[in-house]
């Protein structure tokens, strides 16, 4: 007796094409010629009849073959367990990082590495943790700054917490632990570095003008979360590294707080950063006028 087909999707090159291009308004409102001779149909109809032959294959997939193929990814079934189930770690693999490659792989196994460090978390349960990675650069041992250290990966660890000074005492720890972790998970011929941040001090004097004297609190606030380097930036990602600060940051933060009628002056000392190097406000001063 053959065995039964399953059908996981009936739809056809005709169904695929006509759902194709319903969308296409909602994208690109533009494109406004449907006719088979348009290269943009040409394509889509392409992209249908393969839709349509992958479907009809996975049609065909059994569920011994199903269970194979969970081999090769190195995932069996419990006791019990459904396939589906078993199905779904499988899809779960492909999303999960475990090998060091891109900066973005880096920059975020530092930060697991970082928080499997035992106790970390015990001590320090406000840690902020924020990871950044720069390749072919050696900021270790100061050689690929202002050229390329081909096979260098430097990953900079900038870490937050009340506890500041404790945290520091084991900094050296941390960054042996972070890099063990990297290790393991690096590309053969890479080399890692993991290095604190390089920070340059950034001082600033402000007049706003404002009913309220007690807003000048509000503005300080707001500075300060604005140049933080874990939950700055306009994006609350950080500030960017090597991004420099201007004046015009500043009037655009400052006269979008509620109270104040505008900046009246702004004094900056802010030097350009390398693409490293991130701010660290060393003084900040704000008086309110009438």
């Amino acid at each position: 007796m053959p065995l039964p087909v399953p059908n996981l999707d009936d739809l056809g090159f005709d169904a695929l094409v006509a759902d194709a291009k319903s969308l296409i308004p909602l994208y690109d409102p533009e494109w406004t010629n449907y006719n088979p001779s348009d290269p943009g149909i040409t394509l889509l109809e392409l992209f249908a009849w393969f839709s349509e032959m992958v479907l009809y294959r996975m049609d065909q997939v059994t569920e011994e073959s199903q269970l194979q193929f969970l081999k090769l990814l190195g995932i069996t079934l419990a006791e019990g367990e459904e396939l589906a189930s078993g199905i779904h770690r499988g899809a779960q693999q492909f999303s999960q990082s475990y090998r060091a490659v891109t900066a973005a792989d880096y920059q975020l196994l530092a930060e697991q590495g970082l928080l499997e460090i035992s106790q970390i978390l015990t001590k320090y349960p406000d840690l902020a943790v924020r990871t950044l990675c720069l390749i072919n650069t050696d900021l270790e041992n100061g050689t690929g700054v202002k050229k390329e250290a081909f096979g260098h990966v430097s990953v900079i660890l900038i870490l937050q917490t009340d506890n500041q000074k404790d945290l520091l005492r084991e900094i050296t720890e941390i960054k042996q632990s972070v890099k063990a972790y990297l290790d393991a998970r690096k590309l053969l011929t890479t080399r890692v570095h993991v290095v604190e941040p390089d920070y340059r001090e950034v001082q600033i004097e402000m007049v706003v003008a404002a009913k309220d004297k007690s807003i000048g609190s509000t503005v300080k606030t707001s500075i300060v979360r604005f140049l933080d380097p874990v939950s700055g930036g306009e994006e609350g990602q950080g500030w960017p590294p090597g991004r420099r600060l201007y004046a015009s940051d500043l009037y655009h933060l400052v006269e979008g707080i509620t109270g104040i009628d505008h900046v009246t002056r702004v004094v900056l000392e802010s030097p350009e950063l390398l693409p490293y190097q991130l701010f660290k406000l060393q003084e900040l001063k704000v008086e309110v006028e009438p």
